[in-house]
């Protein structure tokens, strides 16, 4: 329960209602969180709201991990991002999870978030496109998982990948007509 509760502090929709917005959600592409936030505020707003997500998930998994094995460590950070995701504090919307994922990571796997970071990098410099690039690098950590045989890992990789591609799904539509409209 404290996992759901800490992820499902919505950040992007609390700083923007700071700033003067009364729902972020009725903005650009309706979502909360960093990329949908800085379209309004500008790219440092970007990297505030990465951080406050990524370091609430960092914070709370930091702050359990000598009290818990790592099967029910993975299981919490699944529940702390659904949270984050479908926040009660929203009424179930909420963001994709890509920044409290790198912060989940950055506690429990630093070379996953390594692995994550580096494809997103790579992604971006080819695509140019962040909701697409994430979704690239996502999509590689079950591969990293069965290719250090962290079966806890694997496991948890899997569904999240899965999970974060499905609330990308408005991100991989939009690119493809974009693209398909090009030729």
């Amino acid at each position: 329960m404290v996992a759901y509760l800490i992820g499902a502090i919505p950040t992007g929709y609390i700083v923007a209602r700071l700033k003067g917005i009364r729902d972020i959600r009725q903005h650009g592409s309706g979502n909360i969180g960093a990329t949908n936030v800085s379209r309004l505020f500008g790219i440092h707003y970007f990297f505030l709201i990465f951080f406050l997500d990524a370091g609430k998930a960092f914070l709370y998994m930091y702050a359990i991990k000598p009290y818990f094995p790592m099967d029910y460590l993975y299981f919490f950070a699944g529940i702390l991002l659904f949270g984050n995701t479908r926040s009660i504090f929203l009424h179930g919307s909420g963001g994709k999870g890509v920044a409290t994922l790198c912060g989940l990571l950055g506690a429990l796997n630093m070379p996953a978030l390594g692995v994550l970071l580096a494809m997103w990098c790579v992604s971006m410099a080819i695509i140019k496109t962040v909701g697409i690039s994430s979704i690239i690098a996502i999509s590689c950590l079950p591969l990293y998982g069965l290719m250090v045989h962290d079966h806890f890992f694997f496991l948890f990789s899997c569904i999240t990948a899965l999970w974060i591609v499905w609330l990308h799904k408005s991100n991989i539509c939009t690119y493809w007509e974009i693209r398909c409209t090009k030729r």
